[in-house]
């Protein structure tokens, strides 16, 4: 009897102290590490088109504190056929291997990709990109023409320059050919197998006005293809000769007897002709630009021993709904094919993110969650700032720009700053650069590998945008549009802000999404392998009847559905963390404050950064944990365990400033 009472205390003893291990959760020693040393993997890359990299990697991580480069042979007249430059490039990228440097590859000559600097065309021009146009005096109001004037290939801050047809198979086939296999020609698999990602920039649809440049901006862009002045400005559609085929194929219907739809009317059935058209469109779009470099650059790593690039690089206008129908279709459809999808950010204003600017962050962002996915690209600089007049931003400013970013989901940065400009601007300098690629690096050693938290769905509405769009010749914007389309995007742009001004994150999803969702029965609504409790929908919006049977049944099982059309005003931030039932958020509610929660290792992690001119005090509810360690990405400073008190923690923040808290 007493050794069976001995055995009996010993193992109440070591149950007790299994369990007190569960509940004393220690910060891992490996996260401590490489939050003191960001590596290379967590830092940003520096773009250096046509650098002559040799010997610089000391310069790039010692001084700079660069993780690496995206880089490419030099533009110009030689581009992709000077040996010499081909050479020099190999000898760049073999240098930054070397020394432990990353390596992207931007695949074009300047912007838009597809065009590999001319090539694309100069070898067969009837890849050129092709529009439909109407012209209501005509004849033949219907005209099949190259697309070129009053588009963005003739309207960019690079080159005026004819574009190729991304809705065509061989026009990416060839681009590839030229581009990509070249890189891989040239590098030869062993060094090809160290290069990271393809960066594709702005590829289009292409056939939409979004206005002209400033005529102080125009006078720098370089003319390749002068432009026809004389060429009458229509409302035009993006085309492809077997299109009338291809729309035949995948709804059984003829095209060309109902092809005034395109251009106008406001009948049912006109809309429904819209929205197959354009969801064709993306289709094709992602289908033949962005999954064939997709595909082609898997099917690369697979005969490499599954090493060599991702796909990756951004679309067009990610902040301007309305632009997405002619620019891509459906953005987040073709962004699908992408394995690092990206934004690029011209400006280093950190509040932008209040207004449309979070858009840019969460299309891609999303486009990620939908696909398994966790790395998301930026292009950054102050573009907005120095183009405008305005000096380089400082350090605190670049670091809150790239914060705010982090906090919704992005992770890797490809830079467009200036790193040093002497005596002219003496804030911005070598150490200033250091300074701010260990303030990313250091988020990204605890972020990176952790999963965004995101427990509600906000609808993305193409399908009413596809449905309502009308072709103008005039410079295209939500304001040329209905009077339905101005209230869908409105009210999106808002419940986009009004959700992250009140903390609560989301992930963008369409009707495609929607209407594959599977219901459970505990009050979710999943995903793919994510459960949801709450979905909000914008005002105005008509669900196909797909989803409208899914978001019954979603009712049903007690997942919160909120339509704003339930209420006179969009729903403000706080009322709208209250219908989606959130549960951790600021109090007081901090508009300013770009807010992300991710879990890692069973720990969960909050990132706060705050974005406007007046300082934040309040507390965070957590839902778990008994303590927490505060981490200052800016000084690389981590707080002592502080003990949670009323499930809350108290946060401090300065403008421009960010903090992290790992609650244990």
């Amino acid at each position: 009897m007493l050794i069976q009472f001995r055995l009996s205390v010993a193992v109440i003893l070591l149950l007790g102290l299994i369990t007190s291990c569960k509940d004393s959760a220690v910060l891992p020693q490996s996260w401590r590490s490489a939050w003191e040393s960001p590596s290379v993997s967590y830092r940003p890359l520096q773009i250096v088109h046509g650098a002559d990299i040799r010997n610089k990697a000391s310069y790039y991580k010692d001084t700079c504190g660069l993780g690496g480069v995206v880089c490419n042979v030099p533009f110009g007249e030689n581009y992709l056929k000077s040996e010499s430059e081909w050479k020099t490039f190999v000898d760049g990228v073999e240098d930054m291997r070397k020394n432990g440097l990353r390596v992207w590859i931007y695949d074009e000559d300047g912007y838009p990709s597809l065009g590999a600097g001319g090539h694309v065309l100069e070898d067969d021009p009837s890849l050129e990109a092709l529009e439909m146009v109407y012209d209501k005096d005509s004849k033949t109001p219907f005209v099949v023409r190259p697309c070129y004037e009053y588009a963005h290939a003739s309207n960019n801050f690079y080159m005026a320059r004819r574009y190729p047809n991304p809705l065509n198979p061989m026009a990416t086939q060839k681009f590839i050919e030229l581009t990509h296999q070249a890189y891989y020609d040239h590098l030869g698999p062993e060094l090809y197998r160290q290069v990271e990602a393809f960066f594709t920039d702005e590829p289009s649809m292409m056939a939409v006005n979004l206005g002209e440049l400033r005529e102080d901006v125009r006078k720098n862009v370089k003319v390749i293809d002068p432009i026809d002045t004389k060429k009458k400005n229509l409302p035009m559609v993006s085309w492809v000769n077997d299109l009338p085929e291809k729309y035949k194929t995948r709804y059984g219907e003829e095209l060309m007897p109902v092809v005034a739809s395109l251009f106008s009317g406001a009948d049912e059935k006109d809309k429904v002709v819209r929205q197959k058209f354009w969801t064709l469109l993306a289709e094709l779009n992602r289908d033949y630009y962005y999954e064939a470099i997709q595909s082609w650059c898997k099917s690369t790593r697979e005969k490499n021993d599954g090493h060599g690039p991702l796909a990756s690089g951004h679309g067009l206008r990610e902040e301007n709904p309305s632009n997405h129908v002619s620019l891509d279709g459906n953005k987040l459809l073709v962004s699908s094919g992408f394995d690092i999808p990206g934004l690029d950010q011209l400006s280093s204003d950190p509040s932008i993110w209040e207004d449309s600017s979070w858009m840019a962050a969460f299309f891609p962002g999303s486009s990620a969650t939908l696909n398994g996915q966790r790395r998301v690209m930026c292009e950054m600089s102050d573009f907005d700032q120095t183009i405008n007049g305005k000096s380089p931003v400082d350090v605190q400013h670049m670091q809150a720009s790239a914060a705010w970013q982090m906090a919704f989901g992005v992770t890797d940065f490809t830079l467009y700053y200036t790193i040093a400009y002497g005596d002219k601007y003496p804030n911005r300098n070598e150490s200033a650069y250091r300074e701010y690629c260990n303030f990313v690096g250091r988020i990204n050693s605890i972020l990176m590998d952790a999963s965004p938290v995101r427990k509600t769905l906000l609808y993305y509405p193409i399908y009413d945008l596809q449905r309502e769009y009308i072709p103008t010749a005039d410079k295209m914007s939500w304001r040329t549009q209905s009077e339905l389309t101005k209230t869908i995007e409105t009210s999106f742009r808002q419940l986009g802000a009004n959700l992250l001004k009140a903390q609560t994150q989301f992930v963008l999803v369409d009707y495609l999404v929607l209407e594959k969702a599977k219901v459970n029965s505990n009050g979710t609504i999943q995903v793919g392998a994510n459960q949801y409790s709450s979905i909000v929908f914008p005002k105005g919006i008509t669900l196909p009847a797909s989803v409208s049977k899914v978001m019954e049944e979603a009712k049903s099982q007690g997942v919160k559905i909120v339509y704003s059309d339930d209420y006179n005003e969009s729903p403000l931030p706080e009322q709208l963390a209250q219908l989606v039932g959130a549960e951790e958020k600021l109090i007081p509610v901090g508009e300013s404050v770009a807010f992300g929660k991710f879990t890692r290792d069973g720990l969960d992690i909050y990132i706060m950064t705050n974005t406007g001119d007046q300082s934040y005090t309040g507390k965070l509810n957590v839902q778990k944990g008994k303590r927490y360690v505060k981490f200052d990405p800016q000084t690389g400073q981590l707080s002592e365990e502080q003990k949670i008190v009323d499930q809350s923690v108290s946060v401090n923040l300065a403008p421009l400033q960010t903090r992290l808290f790992v609650v244990l």
